[in-house]
Order: structure tokens, then C-alpha cells, then sequence
């Protein structure tokens, strides 16, 4: 399934700093940026910054006709982004509705026509990565009215993509007759080659059509041919080959030709491996499955459909990881001297260089006593911390749980295992986890686990995340971190035998695996960073 826009993919840091600077620019000015961003650098980030800028001028009641396009061309753009790069379909349904309703109401076509499509796209791809949908009638929908518009604005990238994208649901579904209306009209455009799908989308057609009439021999030419025409493909070759490869073994499954669909559905297996084709891959095993199924072999097929759910859970898990650390693009610095000012004419610059450096200069002195006035702060509240921390080194763990109910205590939480324990196991197995949390042996090894812990006290690690969570308040890694970062306190205050070692010494020997992650989880919970609280206990 293919998502197309007015503009290619990229992703890229930026500097959030430069957006009043950005939105001083025309809203051209700001689409050529954003285009120049994904197609040419590939910085999707930026571009986001760019169609940002671009659709919030819609909230202006006074935009030309030739403005409001290019804000509904933003508007699919960014929904576009969202769903590739973010995951966020939320915000690529919000933005892709926008630019629809502005398309309609002003009559852009060609872009009525995109937003269309890529909403099909993302309804498609949502579906069968979160709901296990293999088939949605609103996907279908959406890519008629895509194609139905394409047609209307002879945007015809638009209409043959459509018409290759309902073929591929069309296998899904099972019943080609659903799309018989779209494909007589695509069968009869006059194209040429200059429409990059063409040729292999109408192989394509005519395999589909040949297998659903039950010519397998026919379908499997046709097939053949498709793979041959996807390599002059240029944007989506390596799709489109891969295709043509799994619906030709799904007809040599058709035709009892099971070990050359196994064979051919291998070989596609080690192509997306190689490629990194997350999707495909699992399109690859669930289509091994039920080869194997057809053939009887139920061992290889289970096999294969272990392969296919595990494959997927990891796309989801790999979408949510992806999802989180390009949503922070704007906290970044990537081009902090990027549209830097031209100084004015000649006659201006003497003038203007003596009034700035007179306005450095006063900043630079407001600064420096800022600076003497919060570094005195700063020294105090650090010195402040470091000697609530040390006061707190001889606490126990059951008192950094102090905030939460005694155990027998506590109100009814976590109802999915609540009642599965009663409360003397409870007691007992609370026991035994601060046995095991206080052995500082154990729990600073850097393997060290939910698992392992459950393994030590021996319990169910869900019935011993349940009682950590009861009874401290707290999620088993905070009660980890808390206890490491408790021992790496203690171990700064004592200069007499720790004295030598280094930041990196002591967060590797409690268990952490970089400086980087020590620094960031002992400032989270003392407050001041482990090179503060050092300099402090070696001064005291």
C-alpha cells in the first residue's frame, strides 16, 4: 500500500528557534523550503516546520485563492509526515481532513485527489498494524474517490496508484468484483511511460483478472511480466518487484505448485531481511503460513505464523519507539546560525556595527552579573541538595516507599490482579523483594531484571511488579534506580575508599551502562548531577 504526496520522505532535526525567523518568509517561499527539506536534504522535520507555518495562515479570513492552495497542499503534506515518519494518525487524520474539506470547497482536484489517497493509505496501514484488519471498507472508499478524482483532475500518478493499491486489497478481500466499475475505466486511459506505474500496474490488473478467472498459467505470465516492468519503477521498485513475487507464489499455491511458492516466498523473505522492509517481511510470513497450511504441514505452518505475529509486534513496538524520539526534533540545535541577516547597505553598516557592539557590550555585562548572581544560587542549592541527599543515605528502601499505604493498607489498585493474593502472601513476598533489594550484589548487576527479581523471590514477575507497585508507589525501575543511585551517593560521601574512582567507574560497578544514563537518572532523583555531588562530598 503506497502513500504519495505533493512532495518525497525525509526526516531531519531542527531548531525551533528559527520558526518566527521561517514564518517572516511567503507561504511559497515556505513550500519550496519544505519541498527542497524532503525531497533534496531529506529533513522531514524542517518540512514539518515549513507546512506548519504554511496551515496555520487557514485561520486568516483574508488569503487569496492562490494562498489557500498551497495551504491545503501543507495541510496533506504534514498529514503525509505525521503517518510516515511519526506514527501520529491522529494528527495525519486531523490534517488530511483539513485539507480535504479546503480542496472541496475551492475546487483543488489535484490535491483533493492526493489528500484522498494517502487517507486511504493510512486507514489501510493503521488498520492491519494495530486492528490485524487485512481489509477496510473505508480504505476502499477513500482510494474510489482518489481515483474518481485523478480521473476528473488527470493527475494520473494519483489514478494508477489507486487502481494498484485496491488490486492489493482486492487479495485481501478475496472478490475482485468489488473494483470491476475502476478497473474498466483504467483499462481504458490511453497512457504512456511517462506515468512511472503504468506498465506494471496494468500487469498487474491483468494478473488479478486471470487468477480470479481461475488461468493461473495465464496469471503467472502476467506476474513475471509485472516483475520485469516494476524494475524500470523508480520510487516504489523495490515494492513493486516484491509484489509481483508474492502474488506469483500465492498462485503457485493455487496451482499445488507448493515448493516453488515456498521457494519464491523465500527468496522475497531474504530480500526484505536485506532491505529492512518491516511491512513486506510480514506480508512474506503470513503468506508462508498458509502455504504450508495449504499443504498440510502444520508444524512449519505454525512456525511461520509465529514469525509473522512476532514480526508484527516488533513493527509496533518499533513504530512507538520511532514515534517518541522524532517527536523531539524541536527540542533540538541543528542549524543555529541558519538565515542569519544580511547586513544593510554600505552607508548604514558603520552606523549599525557601533550600535550593536554597544548593545553586546550591555548585554554581556547584564549578563556577567546575572551570571555571578546565579552561579551564588546555583552553589547553594546544590550545596542544599547534596546535604538532603546525605541525609537520607542511612533511609531504608521501605521508607523511600514511605508515601505509599502499609501494605495492608492500601486502597484497591491494579484490579487485574488484585484478589489473585492474599495478604499474607503479600506480606511474605514484599519481604522477600526488599531482601532481595536491599543486596546491593544482586541488583547492580547490569542484566539485572523484573524477570530476575520474580526468579530470586520465586513468584510470577506480574504478582511481584503488582506488589512492588502496591506497596511503594513505584514501577520496579524506579525502585532500582532509586536503590543504585542511593548506593552511588553513599559510595561519593565516602572519599576514603571511593575517592579514586571515577563517575564512570561507579556507574558501571552499580549497573548502569553508560556515564551518560547514570548522569540522567541520579540528577532525576537527587536533584544535582553525580560530578556536583562528588565535588561537594570531596570539599566537605
Amino acid at each position: 500500500m503506497f502513500l504519495v504526496s505533493l512532495s518525497t520522505q525525509g526526516a531531519n532535526a531542527y531548531n525551533v528557534n528559527q520558526y518566527h525567523r521561517l514564518d517572516r518568509l511567503s507561504t511559497e517561499d515556505l513550500m519550496r523550503r519544505g519541498q527542497d527539506y524532503l525531497q533534496n536534504k531529506g529533513w522531514a522535520d524542517s518540512a514539518m516546520v515549513c507546512y506548519s507555518i504554511v496551515a496555520n495562515r487557514a485561520q486568516s479570513d483574508h488569503q487569496e485563492s492562490k494562498e489557500m492552495y498551497q495551504i491545503a497542499r501543507a495541510l496533506n503534506n504534514l498529514g503525509y509526515i505525521y503517518a510516515t515518519y511519526y506514527y501520529d494518525y491522529h494528527k495525519a487524520y486531523e490534517n488530511l481532513n483539513q485539507s480535504m474539506e479546503l480542496s472541496k470547497r475551492y475546487g483543488y482536484d489535484n490535491n483533493l485527489a492526493y489528500a484522498y489517497l494517502n487517507m486511504a493509505s493510512i486507514i489501510n496501514s493503521r488498520n492491519s498494524l494495530y486492528a490485524g484488519e487485512a481489509f477496510s471498507s473505508d480504505a476502499l472508499d477513500n482510494t474510489r474517490l482518489a481515483f474518481d478524482v485523478a480521473i476528473k483532475a488527470q493527475e494520473w500518478n494519483v489514478a494508477v496508484t489507486s487502481i494498484y493499491n485496491m488490486l492489493e486489497m482486492m487479495r485481501n478481500k478475496n472478490d475482485i468484483r468489488l473494483i470491476e466499475p475502476e478497473l474498466t475505466r483504467f483499462k481504458g486511459l490511453q497512457l504512456n511511460d511517462s506515468v512511472e506505474m503504468w506498465q506494471c500496474t496494468r500487469m498487474f490488473c491483468q494478473a488479478t483478472e486471470a487468477y480470479f478467472a481461475g488461468q493461473y498459467a495465464k496469471a503467472l505470465e502476467y506476474y513475471d511480466q509485472m516483475e520485469a516492468k516494476s524494475q524500470e519503477v523508480m520510487t516504489n521498485r523495490q515494492q513493486c518487484i516484491i509484489k509481483a513475487m508474492q502474488q506469483k507464489a500465492i498462485v503457485l499455491a493455487a496451482m499445488h505448485r507448493y515448493q516453488e511458492a515456498i521457494d519464491c516466498l523465500q527468496q522475497v523473505a531474504e530480500i526484505t531481511v536485506s532491505q529492512g522492509m518491516q511491512s513486506e517481511l510480514i506480508d512474506t510470513y503470513r503468506a508462508l503460513a498458509q502455504v504450508y497450511a495449504a499443504m498440510g504441514n502444520s508444524q512449519k505452518a505454525d512456525y511461520y505464523d509465529y514469525k509473522y505475529l512476532k514480526a508484527k509486534d516488533e513493527l509496533i513496538h518499533k513504530s512507538h519507539a520511532e514515534k517518541l524520539e522524532k517527536s523531539r526534533f524541536l527540542d533540538e540545535m541543528r542549524r543555529v546560525n541558519e538565515q542569519v541577516e544580511e547586513i544593510q547597505a554600505k552607508h548604514e553598516r558603520a552606523h549599525q556595527l557601533l550600535l550593536m557592539m554597544s548593545l553586546i557590550a550591555a548585554i554581556i555585562l547584564i549578563a556577567l552579573v546575572l551570571l555571578v548572581r546565579s552561579n551564588i544560587k546555583q552553589r547553594n542549592y546544590i550545596r542544599h541538595l547534596y546535604e538532603k541527599n546525605v541525609q537520607l543515605l542511612d533511609v531504608k528502601v521501605a521508607d523511600t516507599g514511605a508515601s505509599a499505604q502499609p501494605i495492608g493498607e492500601q486502597e484497591e489498585s491494579s484490579p487485574k490482579y488484585q484478589g489473585l493474593l492474599d495478604q499474607e502472601s503479600k506480606d511474605r513476598l514484599f519481604d522477600q523483594i526488599k531482601r532481595v533489594m536491599d543486596d546491593m550484589s544482586i541488583i547492580c548487576k547490569p542484566d539485572f531484571s523484573l524477570q530476575q527479581l520474580a526468579d530470586q523471590v520465586g513468584s510470577n514477575y506480574k504478582y511481584v511488579s503488582h506488589v512492588l507497585n502496591e506497596c511503594y508507589g513505584k514501577s520496579f525501575k524506579q525502585v532500582l534506580n532509586e536503590q543504585r543511585v542511593r548506593e552511588a551517593c553513599r559510595m561519593f560521601n565516602d572519599t576514603e575508599r571511593y575517592g579514586n574512582l571515577t563517575i564512570e567507574a561507579i556507574a558501571a560497578n552499580l549497573g548502569f551502562n553508560s556515564r551518560s544514563n547514570f548522569t540522567v537518572t541520579f540528577k532525576r532523583i537527587t536533584g544535582i548531577s553525580p560530578s556536583d555531588f562528588m565535588r561537594m562530598a570531596k570539599g566537605k
